[in-house]
């Protein structure tokens, strides 16, 4: 199983990103039926993002998230997130936030999380992060989603 990062969900609507739109664009149609999941902190972050930034209207980030929700599994915290996440941030100089979505993917299971934000093939546990957007990383995406 692996999971994206708000960014994925941010560029997948925005129209004026270029060729990173196209890429996640393409990467979130795909993923569902690939299995991929999505955490609850990335639809919340996701709002955040794109109302912050008037990127698009509240009630239709609320509406696109509807459909995630719909679309994707949706991973929660489990009981021992704020422990995970606080070992996780002793061991790698990770934000609360980033450590507490990797300590969600982690507990259900991902084996990866295609995310910009963190360095691409950055191993956190069981966990290798892959940068969507990096060309070299195609062959690894395309097999995620196949």
């Amino acid at each position: 199983m692996f999971s994206l990062d708000t960014n994925v969900l941010v560029y997948a609507v925005d129209k004026t990103a270029g060729e990173r739109h196209e890429s996640a664009r393409r990467i979130v149609d795909r993923a569902p039926v690939a299995e991929a999941a999505l955490t609850e902190q990335s639809l919340f972050e996701f709002f955040h993002a794109c109302t912050r930034k008037s990127k698009i209207p509240a009630l239709e980030a609320s509406s696109l998230i509807r459909d995630f929700a719909e679309d994707f599994t949706i991973l929660f915290p489990h009981r021992t997130v704020i422990d995970d996440a606080f070992l996780l941030m002793a061991h790698y100089p990770l934000s609360i936030w980033d450590a507490r979505l990797l300590a969600v993917c982690n507990a259900h299971g991902c084996d990866h999380l295609l995310s910009e934000d963190l360095q691409d093939g950055a191993q956190y546990g069981r966990i290798t992060v892959v940068n969507p957007f990096k060309p070299a990383n195609a062959s690894v995406i395309g097999q995620l989603l196949s």
